[in-house]
């Protein structure tokens, strides 16, 4: 299974530890394809990076996923474009969210029905039950 992991890069990166830890465990289930969310150096290294290139290759990527995996807790542009462009595109999506921080989330997300939308208190709850989480729906 080729998974897309999606979190806030540039609208903050409060949950980085969490976005480790759900890359380390996702990768148990398939191909992670965009591990550099996790990545303490992301920012720097997409400095020396055109935005066309970073685009274009976040697009390929959605592109072959299987899945997009979305940690949505901190607000950001780029993630909630890549859950429109993977809904328009038929895609698998579970977004994950810590409650403590962010009581609800945006209706945009709340109201999509084909969305699999998940509370946590402690990203060890999802980490605990992924493998239920990755489970297709029947």
């Amino acid at each position: 299974m080729n998974i897309y992991f999606s979190g806030s890069i540039y609208g903050g990166r409060q949950k980085l530890e969490s976005y480790k830890k759900l890359v380390k465990e996702l990768t148990k289930f398939g191909n992670v394809l965009d591990e550099e969310v996790a990545d303490d150096n992301v920012l720097i290294r997409e400095e020396s990076i055109s935005d066309n290139d970073v685009f274009e290759s976040l697009v390929n990527r959605l592109s072959q996923a299987d899945l997009v995996f979305a940690e949505v807790t901190v607000p950001s542009l780029g993630v909630g474009y890549e859950l429109g462009y993977a809904d328009s595109h038929n895609k698998r999506i579970i977004c994950v969210y810590d409650k403590a921080i962010t009581p609800k989330i945006t209706t945009m997300l709340r109201g999509n029905n084909r969305l699999k939308i998940i509370p946590y208190t402690d990203i060890n709850e999802i980490i605990n039950n992924l493998e239920n989480i990755l489970k297709e729906e029947d």
